[in-house]
């Protein structure tokens, strides 16, 4: 029997991977230190995942997290067919969650860029 290897993944896409998490951290931590609470991180279904859902009083946020070089460039990168996949992943959130169905809803983008302060986009996709 002849066993093929399994490929490693490139570098540049295990670097790419590690600068994700550490900017979902650090966004995390930001929206926890705003008074967020992160109900949660990574949250996936068969419609899509979701980087950040945070909960204020009665608003619930999902949100994406981009690192780039610039916001500029994190901006470029958000794109219609990704927020209907985060939308309809909302959607389902939502719906296993009845619990939240009291609150309100929005998609926000938070922007982490080298050296500053995260940026924070509220409501940043209608249909």
């Amino acid at each position: 029997m002849i066993y093929a290897d399994k490929k490693k993944p490139p570098l540049k896409k295990i670097q790419a991977y590690r600068r994700g998490l550490r900017a979902e951290i650090f966004a995390a931590l930001y929206l926890i230190f705003t008074g967020w609470r992160v109900l949660a991180w990574r949250w996936k279904c068969p419609l899509g995942e979701i980087d950040l859902v945070a909960k204020k009083g009665k608003i619930i946020t999902f949100i994406e997290v981009k690192a780039r070089q610039s916001e500029k460039v994190a901006l470029d990168s958000l794109t219609t067919r990704q927020w209907r996949r985060i939308s309809n992943a909302a959607d389902m959130f939502m719906v296993r969650h009845p619990d939240f169905a009291d609150c309100s809803w929005r998609f926000d983008a938070i922007i982490i860029v080298s050296g500053k302060w995260p940026r924070r986009f509220e409501n940043i996709w209608h249909e």
